[in-house]
């Protein structure tokens, strides 16, 4: 008896919620952020809910405004002293989605000017479910500069994230590719096992007649 094990190729899902510096902002002495939600081509039933983590220096920074946007409602923890602080859940209103939408903006405001000083902004721990499974997105992280009253978004966070979009856009087309020749071998390697099957059988076939 031959067995054959046949292994289905898994695909692992992706998303990514892109982290948005709305530039006229930053003159303010405040910093708005957009989020948004991207590469769900392949979510054919759309999503419905994303979480993460807002993290940011409190002493730079003295108030939060986090709303959602296109029909998407937020709940956002501000509790200090709370291991949950910096939490959000992001909801859409209107059905699942499965298309490019910016779903919420975050505005940071500057407690006083401050001197010349480095500081970022993060969104981490973020994620959402499709199909009762755990998806998660790499994390986000803004560099600025502070001077005064005036915020600067430095050249390191920019091109991270486009470097860190394009290297996951990379990850999905290798994955892919993996797939896709993975589940040719396996094809191949069954066909070959069918037909050595059939000529072994054969060749038992003819033995017998043979010593008849």
């Amino acid at each position: 008896m031959i067995i054959i094990l046949f292994m289905i190729p898994i695909h692992v899902l992706a998303f990514d919620l892109q982290a948005n510096v709305n530039e006229p902002s930053l003159q303010e002495g405040k910093i708005q952020i957009i989020l948004k939600l991207s590469d769900l081509q392949e979510y054919s039933n759309g999503i419905n809910a994303v979480s993460g983590k807002l993290i940011y220096d409190t002493s730079l920074f003295e108030s939060v405004t986090f709303v959602g946007m296109n029909n998407w409602s937020c709940a956002y923890n501000n509790e200090e002293d709370n291991e949950n602080n910096g939490s959000f859940m992001l909801i859409t209103t209107s059905g699942n989605v499965n298309k490019d939408t910016e779903v919420a903006q975050i505005e940071l405001k500057l407690k006083n000017p401050i001197e010349k000083q480095n500081t970022k902004v993060k969104i981490e721990n973020i994620q959402t479910s499709y199909k009762a499974q755990k998806i998660e997105s790499e994390d986000k992280e803004i560099n600025l500069l502070i001077e005064n009253n005036n915020i600067t978004v430095t050249k390191d966070s920019s091109e991270n994230q486009e470097v860190q979009q394009k290297t996951q856009e990379n990850v999905q087309q290798e994955e892919q590719k993996y797939n896709y020749r993975k589940y040719i071998i396996i094809i191949l390697f069954v066909i070959i096992l069918i037909i050595l099957t059939i000529l072994i059988i054969q060749l038992i076939e003819r033995r017998k007649k043979s010593e008849k």
